[in-house]
């Protein structure tokens, strides 16, 4: 293999006003990532520089190296500060309209020299910068195309997309309120001054190889030497070096399944998931070497392990989003959502995959059962539970039974009599969680399934002796007490808000006004005092087990 790696001192303005070769970002490097504060800090860099006039004086600022393959097409591969030079085109495209208002010429000029320009010889336009597939066209027709009179914004799809989105948007309010607060020909040299900064002031060093077979290979060396590549983005690298030439193309395209998530987080969430539910638990800091090391060991083939990846990120997705077929099972969901059960992931993903719907149901509410109990009512360690889950999940693919599933998840269920007695103690601060808990309750109380209670904007949880009391009076011991359950309840918004740190008496009449029987039952308390709150929360502590029953397998 080559070792030709021959570093070059460039500023942005010779890296963008290329014209051929063009900058790529290949397929299986990640998508565009930097967050808002990303985008401030290159910003203020760029401020801090221009403000101390270090170009005028013949100074730079360096931002970083980057690393390109030159191939034998004579196309350039950027390995390594994508993130830097996108969010200098970005830029670009706000100067470029920033600039008509005031000289369309300039702003032709920023637009044909760094950004995009017509090439007579092929006919086609040539862009300054090509991302990867995924993030391709939405970054060309966002920032890179010229803006005519018909001209529509995409739409973004993905959570890459989004980024790119907010990186304009930030500079844009940045440069609108320069338009406003300065008058038109100061503006104007403003922006100039600005783009004239960024272009020559900003440099990095660009090492440049022609060995085009190493391409990938330093793209994963990168990370081991801390520049921080993400699992997906490291780990969908090795799928394409692995796969055929004849299906990479393939594998790239059902990509975009596995990256259609919120964020590069959530992306790596699924991936750690799915790995659990097939495999057992990993790390996240050690995922991909562990992914790496068992596709290597086994020979897993590319093309079959997308189409898995694949089919359980859209699941994955489905399940997330509550989106599953059943209506049911997507309220066992939120449930779980409410209660921040994240680490059941893993078991539904297997649920999901492996039963029918019907077991699907009995399945998801035997694992909810087994949460509320362990670690929203019993408060018990969630790694112990990990270890449950995680096995369950393993043994759901491997055997495909439900009872076994079952009986695994009830023989580590905390019993009737240590959930009341867990319960008639419970202090919750998480909004979501003590509202899924009251909800259920006020169920309860009603003895039926009928009960819908109404969405939380409309439904509060209310504070029956207030968080801060009016009068100023506290009882003893307040932080341990305002969170119990037997001082919450639910109530409607008009009225809570109407309340608000009231006393109980002047609560009650309020209450009176209520339709759910929760409420409607403090009418019979003559004052409330923490005595009164013991009371109510034993009492409500006799239902939990009735509310969260231990499940038997039923097939």
């Amino acid at each position: 293999m080559a070792e030709m790696y021959n570093p070059d001192k460039r500023n942005i303005s010779e890296l963008l006003s290329m014209t051929s070769p063009a900058i790529i970002v290949p397929d299986w490097q990640r998508n565009y990532s930097w967050t808002t504060s990303h985008v401030e800090t290159f910003w203020n860099d760029i401020l801090r520089f221009k403000e101390a006039k270090k170009l005028e004086a013949g100074g730079e600022y360096f931002l970083g190296s980057i690393v390109i393959v030159k191939t034998k097409d004579q196309k350039h591969l950027l390995l390594d500060g994508q993130q830097r030079i996108v969010t200098a085109a970005v830029l670009l495209s706000v100067i470029r309209e920033f600039l008509k208002k005031y000289n369309i010429n300039a702003a032709t000029r920023t637009q044909q020299k760094y950004l995009a320009d017509f090439d007579d010889a092929s006919g086609e336009i040539v862009y300054k910068i090509s991302l990867n597939i995924y993030d391709r066209s939405f970054f060309r027709d966002l920032i890179l195309k010229e803006r005519s009179a018909d001209y529509k914004e995409p739409k973004p799809e993905i959570a890459s997309h989004i980024l790119i989105r907010r990186a304009y948007d930030f500079f844009s309010n940045v440069f609108m309120k320069e338009h406003e607060n300065r008058a038109p020909e100061d503006a104007f040299k403003w922006c100039l001054d600005i783009q004239n900064n960024l272009l020559r002031g900003m440099t990095v060093i660009a090492v440049v190889s022609e060995d085009e077979d190493s391409a990938a290979d330093v793209f994963e060396t990168l990370n081991d030497r801390g520049i921080g590549l993400s699992t997906p983005d490291l780990l969908r690298n090795l799928i394409i070096r692995n796969a055929g030439q004849a299906n990479q193309e393939y594998i790239v395209e059902k990509w975009r399944d596995i990256i259609q998530f919120d964020s590069d987080n959530a992306i790596k969430n699924f991936l750690r998931h799915y790995w659990i539910s097939h495999y057992g638990d990993v790390k996240t800091q050690s995922l991909y070497r562990e992914m790496k090391n068992f596709i290597t060991d086994n020979k897993i083939e590319s093309r079959e392990l997308t189409d898995k990846l694949s089919e359980s990120a859209n699941t994955y997705k489905d399940i997330t989003d509550k989106n599953m077929d059943d209506t049911e099972i997507n309220e066992y969901i939120k449930d779980i959502q409410d209660c921040k059960g994240n680490i059941l992931l893993p078991a539904l993903l297997s649920i999901c995959d492996v039963l029918n719907a019907e077991q699907q149901k009995t399945a998801i509410l035997a694992l909810k059962t087994l949460f509320v109990r362990h670690s929203v009512i019993c408060e018990l360690e969630n790694s112990k539970l990990e270890n449950i889950v995680y096995k369950a999940a393993r043994e759901l693919r491997e055997h495909h039974s439900l009872d076994t599933f079952i009986s695994t998840l009830r023989n580590s269920t905390p019993d009737d009599e240590t959930v009341e007695r867990a319960f008639a103690t419970l202090t919750k601060d998480h909004n979501a969680t003590r509202r899924y808990i009251l909800v259920e309750l006020e169920k309860a109380l009603r003895k039926t399934e009928e009960i819908e209670v109404a969405p939380p904007k409309k439904v509060h949880v209310e504070h029956i002796y207030p968080q801060t009391p009016e009068n100023g009076e506290k009882f003893d011991h307040h932080a341990q007490i305002v969170n119990r359950i037997g001082n919450l309840t639910i109530l409607s918004s008009k009225i809570n808000t109407s309340l608000k740190n009231k006393t109980f008496s002047e609560k009650k009449e309020k209450y009176a006004n209520s339709e759910l029987q929760l409420t409607l039952e403090l009418l019979a308390h003559e004052e409330w005092n923490p005595e009164s709150i013991d009371n109510r929360q034993r009492k409500l502590a006799e239902m939990a087990p009735r509310i969260w029953p231990v499940h038997l397998a039923d097939n």
